[in-house]
């Protein structure tokens, strides 16, 4: 041990080596790091410090996932198979207004009550949007510690598999206090929201050893990365750090379970008082990071608008088929955002209009060209009219 640390080093020091508890000792050797001497006859002392701190953290993690296990041993109830174009599942706290919208906007009925937990089971109702279907999907309350209870577990179940996750927060309640419990509760079941996937690229290879790649997009130190690897027994993989990361996005990265779902905020009770500065406050505080629409179902003020925003999160496209000689069809084909030609064409028939295509024609009503003949290969736009040729 170097003579010459600070006595804050060695009272940290202390603080660590007296630690117990798992994730606590993490918070206290993470701390001891950075109090730790700069100069070269520390280096050593130093790298021990970063190997039993990824030993730590990989026994942490180890910990966590035979939680999990034991947690999700049983079969879950209250499953909610996907119908329509999408699926949009409403979260947040108890009787923060969810039933009521989703009854403004659709022909459900759901239970409306003062009460705590007014809907007990995750419950669908069908928004019909122009001409297509979006499913909505009223998740029970949240509160600390949900994601242990089995109602808790079997709805984020449902909020884990959904397309977009709409955070309904009222406007007559503390925006903090909801926002906490539900990110936080989202965050331990391991869903992301509005976070990439592609941050980091894994590849688990049968030799090679560790292969990093862009290390200098790690936000911190790289040894504490292969050290993980080690901690964890992870022998053979390539990890390519594609932008800037941390240490938890690599985690995530190696966790097949966490679940990445896109989300907005659905403001609601715009008709309260306080609303107006409430919202203020809920823009200027999650603005950066969520679309944020305002609503009342009271007054039925902006329910249109949040359902096109419902609409958008989806990242879904219309496409309608046209025989020649004919008015086009009324019900689209739904396909993802960034389709071509040839995955409207497999819809319709995959024999006939993709092994055997000819040709397609792309009707577009706000185009400078407003017909066009196209390959397979052609990129559809949202409300495009599609005529297929075979051979």
């Amino acid at each position: 041990m170097p003579t010459n640390v600070t006595p804050e080093f060695d009272k940290q020091r202390i603080v660590y080596e007296e630690t117990e508890d798992l994730t606590q000792r993490i918070v206290e050797l993470e701390k001891l790091l950075s109090l730790a001497p700069r100069h070269k006859g520390a280096e050593r002392m130093v790298g021990d410090y970063r190997k039993k701190l990824a030993t730590l953290k990989a026994q942490l993690e180890k910990k966590r996932e035979q939680d999990r296990a034991r947690r999700t041993g049983g079969s879950e109830e209250g499953v909610v198979r996907k119908e329509g174009a999408g699926q949009i599942c409403l979260v947040g706290v108890t009787n923060c207004g969810k039933s009521t919208l989703i009854n403004a906007v659709t022909n459900a009925d759901l239970d409306v009550g003062s009460y705590p937990f007014t809907t007990p089971v995750p419950t669908p109702a069908m928004l019909i949007l122009e001409d297509i279907n979006i499913q909505l999907v009223e998740i029970p309350g949240l509160f600390v510690g949900s994601h242990e209870a089995g109602i808790g577990r079997q709805a984020l179940a449902v909020a884990r598999n959904t397309d977009c996750i709409a955070l309904v927060i009222d406007l007559s309640q503390d925006i903090d206090q909801q926002m906490n419990v539900i990110l936080g509760e989202l965050d331990a079941a391991r869903i992301r929201l509005n976070k990439e996937k592609s941050v980091i690229r894994i590849e688990r290879v049968g030799l090679g050893g560790h292969m990093i790649y862009g290390a200098h997009n790690f936000e911190g130190d790289i040894e504490v990365v292969k050290e993980y690897l080690k901690a964890r027994r992870i022998t053979n993989i390539i990890v390519r750090f594609q932008r800037p990361a941390t240490f938890e996005q690599l985690v995530d990265a190696l966790d097949a379970s966490v679940a990445y779902v896109r989300a907005l905020i659905v403001a609601t009770k715009g008709d309260a008082q306080g609303s107006v500065a409430r919202f203020k406050e809920l823009e200027e505080k999650y603005g950066h990071r969520f679309d944020i629409v305002p609503t009342s179902a009271l007054k039925k003020e902006n329910l249109d608008g949040m359902s096109w925003a419902f609409y958008e999160h989806l990242d879904i496209l219309r496409v309608y088929t046209k025989i020649p000689g004919k008015k086009r069809e009324d019900r689209p084909i739904v396909l993802p955002e960034g389709s071509v030609v040839e995955d409207a064409a497999r819809k319709v028939h995959k024999e006939l209009f993709v092994e055997r295509f000819r040709s397609a024609v792309i009707l577009r009503d706000n185009d400078k060209i407003k017909r066009r003949t196209v390959g397979l290969n052609y990129p559809l736009q949202d409300g495009d009219i599609l005529q297929l040729a075979s051979r």
